[in-house]
């Protein structure tokens, strides 16, 4: 009888699509409400052209779609899995030498990536059979990504209305919660000039934490008419909080009820276009009484022009990494390090061309304007000297932007105070620059909180609290008379209150004052600490 023979059906190819996709999926499941769902298309698509580009380029070559199948994936687990073992192994030595520095892992990687690639290459297996397994592999990985997307949702799935707002926000009017004004200028209506700079702590916390007197820039802000609060706070403990607080003049714990207290989406804070952050009361105001608006934006390379804004200056052109899925992509892989130095150098760039325009863009228009920027600075990344030298980061900047997780075996307190010192003196720059050209102006220099080193940001103690809450507040009135309505005992949103109030003849009431505690993963939890802050 004649031997029957089975032809075996081939596998099909799927499992390098399907690894390219992993890393976007599992990063955006990581950032659901931080990221937009929208945001998931580029990254997706630049991998997945690269991944079919790439296979194709190597089954020509070698003439054997599953060996360039398995390069491809084997590349790109190279290339996505780099930052994952760099931030494991960047605080791990070995006789005194630090395994998770790019001088050691690049070539390593180098080296294992070229051998797997000879290995494939030179085996004559025809790796079919591997082919299915690696499919498998590949959508067990997916699967993975999809179930941490399922898991945030089950996380918030107790709040009716959270998983929609989560993943599908809708632009909500809160013009309700803010009460209109009005106003009353003189002849001569004063310039007004706000400088925020990130994380800049009050004087007695600089001391208690940091062992810095900070008395030299006090006594100069003082010496030219500046009252520096001593016993101020701030009313959030996070800048997408704070700001908006302070810039809408109210609190902003209405958004617990209507956003919901389990959602992680900041759109409703700060969306570049409608977000209580950019879209403000204080800046409407100002337009109303017929200001110019003039903004640098240095907050995030992802926040570009303000809508209200009709001067912008120091703003970079759109680039593709101002897709946040697709940055954070970039800097977990191989190409990590030069990403991170890109984009340090474009932080320098904007922030020192910020602190140098600022105190000169006062005659732009004919108009009395309000200047406003928000520098990142002293809040990393380390990227200062105290005279503005050059520094690189002791670790990621994805690390160290992110206030929960700053430890490291690099002397952080020391690289704080010596951006506190290049602040210190851009600022000192911009005061002298301002009185002695436009001395009739309000100047407005804030840090929006204070530091977090060591905080317990899920169950805070009194010392947390204390630390984070103790901003910098220094307020220069050009009538030393009026310089009276400014308290020792203030918090960011009175700010504009007192400021309307004083030069506009507008009747705010004088809010009490008020602290609330929350974190990232749950920015419209506000839990009040007020009585850990004020003393009875």
């Amino acid at each position: 009888m004649a031997e029957l023979s089975i032809k075996k059906k081939k596998p099909k190819i799927l499992h390098p699509f399907l690894v390219a996709v992993f890393p976007v999926l599992i990063i955006y499941s990581q950032n659901i409400g931080r990221v937009n769902f929208e945001e998931l298309i580029l990254p997706i698509a630049l991998v997945l052209v690269f991944s079919i580009g790439l296979f194709y380029i190597l089954k020509i070559i070698l003439k054997n779609p599953y060996k360039s199948a398995l390069i491809v994936t084997v590349i790109l687990i190279f290339l996505f899995s780099y930052g994952h073992i760099y931030y494991l192994l960047n605080d791990v030595s070995i006789g005194g030498e630090d395994l998770g520095r790019n001088r050691y892992l690049i070539p390593a990687f180098g080296i294992g990536l070229v051998v797997s690639i000879f290995f494939i290459i030179r085996t004559k297996r025809v790796f079919d059979n591997a082919t299915s397994i690696f499919n498998v592999i590949g959508a067990v990985f997916i699967m993975v990504a999809i179930s941490n997307v399922a898991l945030v949702g089950a996380e918030i799935s107790e709040c009716e209305k959270c998983a929609n707002q989560e993943l599908f926000y809708e632009r909500k009017d809160f013009s309700k919660y803010f009460e209109p004004h009005k106003f009353v200028l003189n002849d001569n209506p004063p310039n007004v000039y706000y400088l925020i700079l990130d994380e800049y702590a009050r004087s007695d916390s600089l001391l208690e934490f940091h062992d810095f007197d900070n008395s030299e820039f006090v006594n100069f802000l003082q010496d030219k008419g500046f009252h520096v609060a001593e016993n101020n706070f701030t009313n959030y403990p996070m800048s997408v909080q704070a700001i908006p607080a302070t810039m809408n003049m109210n609190y902003i714990n209405f958004l617990a009820n209507e956003i919901g207290t389990e959602v992680r989406n900041y759109k409703p804070l700060n969306e570049k276009d409608y977000g209580l952050y950019p879209n403000n009361m204080v800046i409407k105001n100002f337009k109303e009484m017929g200001y110019k608006i003039i903004t640098f934006n240095t907050f995030a390379l992802h926040l570009h022009e303000n809508p209200l804004s009709d001067q912008s200056f120091c703003h970079r052109t759109a680039f593709v990494l101002d897709n946040r899925l697709f940055d954070v992509l970039t800097r977990t892989s191989i190409f990590g390090y030069f990403v991170e130095r890109w984009a340090e150098g474009e932080l320098r760039q904007v922030t020192v061309c910020t602190l140098d325009k600022f105190g000169e863009s006062y005659d732009v228009f004919e108009e009395p304007v309000f200047i406003w920027a928000h520098v990142m600075l002293p809040h990393p990344p380390w990227i200062f000297g105290p005279n503005g030298e050059e520094i690189t980061p002791g670790k990621p900047l994805l690390i160290t932007d992110n206030p929960e997780f700053r430890d490291s075996g690099w002397d952080v307190k020391r690289q704080y105070i010596q951006q506190v010192q290049f602040a210190n003196k851009k600022t000192t720059e911009i005061v002298e620059k301002i009185l002695e050209n436009d001395s009739n102006s309000i100047i407005i220099i804030q840090g929006d909180h204070g530091t977090a080193w060591d905080v317990n940001w899920f169950e805070p103690q009194k010392e947390d609290a204390l630390q984070r809450m103790k901003n910098f507040d220094a307020i220069y009135f050009p009538d030393i008379e009026k310089r009276d309505l400014l308290k020792d005992d203030r918090t960011l949103v009175n700010t504009f209150r007192t400021v309307f109030n004083a030069y506009f003849n507008s009747q705010y009431e004088i809010l009490d004052d008020k602290m609330y505690w929350s974190y990232n993963q749950k920015p419209y939890t506000f839990d009040e600490v007020t009585n850990h802050l004020i003393a009875d």
